[in-house]
């Protein structure tokens, strides 16, 4: 994300610094005043850098740079690998990845079991100040189901806004964040990359802190000394110490984490309908169920370019039909039967279920010929129920439709100058 937001807000450069340089500048000074001195072939690094600092010598000073800013651009080319460790990915099928990730399905449990008493409950002002934080948790903290649990918090935290385009929209944020990149405002890209760039901070020192604790570790135990206290406790509060700080910023990259989410989750809220429009398409939805409908048509689209999926019309086309479950894409028939003498004309539309699942439920919304208005009472449907949810346009209620059932609406129309005659 971080990459292709900072294209378009012209905030690579100060990303690069503050994300990844700083945090490598700060973690080989504390490694040349804490951990070159234990070593015979490093002791003399903090005496130079006091050289370096007065400008007594100048070309070890070019070359401290240099391997900062080595370090910096490995550091950057590992941030998405860097993250998906730290999120559990490579190791969530091990012993420890399963014990992790049993416990945070415990935690979701627990918080959605406490959200159901809670909602059983009497409407109380302390209550529902509960159950308002009870919700911004869920959304924010561990994702809606067990199946997308990660073994860490900060997997977690990630997961949930990497879900909210698809909880909220129907949206694949895989799909289309890409896309959506490219319809963002640099000024509130900006936004974004600062919240990604503090994020980025935070973990690298977490990272870097990590490494080195083991290098520490491994240095202090490969160095053959007698086995006693004073000869291992300079390497092991050393390693304590880098455990400490890898332990902390881990925590503030998880709040970092948080905002972070909130900035991509405003995006989607923000620029969805500007991305529909940018792909073409010149129909809006209508209503939260047809916007849900539309995005998972356009995911299928764009993930399987070369199955056999019956594309979404650029120009919408007279009537639109949103189903439950909105995977399965019903057949529409629509005709204008023959003027009755009384000026109505009978509109038909037929929909066909294709799959071998039931249409639980669906809207349609049919959209009327200018100069006519919908007769009062007139809608039918074949089977099932049907009631009228709005007049212009028109919106229908029905269901269900079996799997390989025919549904058949009936209803009409007429001049609007002769409604109410």
């Amino acid at each position: 994300m971080g990459s292709l937001l900072s294209a378009i807000s012209g905030q690579f450069a100060k990303m690069l610094i503050l994300g990844t340089m700083f945090p490598v500048i700060i973690l080989s000074a504390l490694n040349i005043l804490l951990i070159a001195p234990l070593l015979p072939q490093t002791a003399f690094l903090p005496g130079l850098v006091q050289k370096i600092a007065v400008g007594e010598e100048k070309w070890p000073a070019v070359i401290f740079t240099l391997v900062v800013l080595v370090l910096t651009g490995l550091l950057y080319d590992l941030n998405i690998p860097i993250i998906r460790v730290y999120e559990g990915y490579p190791w969530q099928n091990t012993f420890i990845g399963h014990g992790l990730g049993y416990l945070q399905k415990l935690r979701l449990r627990k918080a959605q079991n406490l959200a159901g008493q809670l909602l059983e409950q009497p409407s109380d002002p302390d209550l529902d100040a509960c159950q308002t934080t009870l919700n911004v948790f869920l959304g924010t903290e561990l994702p809606d189901t067990e199946e997308w649990i990660l073994p860490t918090r900060l997997g977690n935290v990630i997961r949930c806004f990497e879900r909210y385009s698809s909880l909220a929209y129907g949206m694949d944020a895989i799909v289309f964040w890409p896309r959506l990149v490219a319809k963002i405002d640099s000024g509130f890209a900006s936004t974004i990359d600062e919240a990604k760039t503090a994020f980025d901070f935070m973990l690298n020192l977490s990272f870097l802190s990590a490494l080195t604790c083991l290098a520490a570790i491994g240095i202090g135990l490969a160095i053959p000394v007698p086995i006693e206290w004073h000869f291992f406790f300079p390497w092991l509060w050393r390693a304590g110490f880098f455990f400490f700080l890898s332990v902390v910023f881990y925590n503030l990259a998880i709040n970092r984490a948080l905002a972070w989410g909130v900035q991509v989750r405003a995006a989607f809220d923000l620029y969805r309908l500007d991305l529909l429009t940018a792909l073409g398409y010149q129909q809006k939805p209508l209503s939260y169920q047809e916007e849900r409908a539309l995005w998972f048509k356009l995911s299928s689209q764009i993930l399987y370019p070369d199955q056999r999926i019956d594309p979404l019309p650029y120009n919408g086309g007279p009537t639109r039909v949103i189903p439950y479950p909105t995977d399965i894409t019903l057949t529409v028939r629509r005709a204008l039967l023959k003027q009755e003498p009384n000026l109505w004309i009978p509109v038909q539309i037929g929909l066909t279920n294709p799959d071998t699942r039931q249409v639980v439920s669906l809207f349609v919304i049919d959209a009327l010929p200018d100069g006519y208005a919908y007769v009062p009472d007139s809608a039918t449907a074949s089977s099932g129920g049907l009631a009228v949810r709005r007049l212009a346009p028109l919106e229908l209620f029905l269901g269900p439709i079996a799997p390989g059932g025919v549904l058949t609406i009936t209803y009409a129309i007429r001049p609007a100058a002769t409604q109410g005659k």
